[in-house]
């Protein structure tokens, strides 16, 4: 596979995924509004940009010099594959990060469990609450 459709691929992956969890149960806290402030770790607050991940890959590739190909990196694999070209390669690591913007969550759904947290706080409050002296 060439270097360039395995990061592309992994990265489209990556966000599909993201995507895909925010839609399911309890996808309102996956990128959740709350998290608009969040900083560290691979994390990172764009401000109106939103927030963003870095994804840090560390591949094996191998130049390939081929006759009739010309040359190119692919991601290292295993296999054989069956050429009639005399072909020359070498493997190398590559380590690299690229930033990613992560998909906002639903925040109509973030500001739903907002208000039933904040409901169940006050109603917990209210149950632990002792009655004042006289009306007991």
């Amino acid at each position: 596979m060439e270097l360039k459709d395995f990061v592309s691929q992994s990265i489209r992956e990556i966000i599909a995924g993201i995507v895909e969890a925010q839609s399911a149960d309890q996808g309102d806290l996956v990128n959740a509004n709350s998290l608009s402030a969040a900083t560290g770790g691979n994390l990172f607050n764009a401000g109106t940009h939103g927030v963003f991940t870095r994804i840090d890959f560390d591949v094996a590739v191998t130049a390939e010099v081929s006759g009739a190909a010309g040359a190119g990196l692919k991601v290292f694999g295993f296999g054989a594959e069956a050429a009639a070209d005399r072909k020359h390669t070498g493997a190398n690591r590559l380590t690299f990060s690229v930033p990613v913007r992560l998909p906002d969550g639903d925040t109509t759904k973030g500001e739903e469990v907002k208000r039933r947290s904040t409901e169940r706080r006050a109603q917990l409050i209210r149950d632990t609450t002792p009655a004042p002296f006289g009306l007991r």
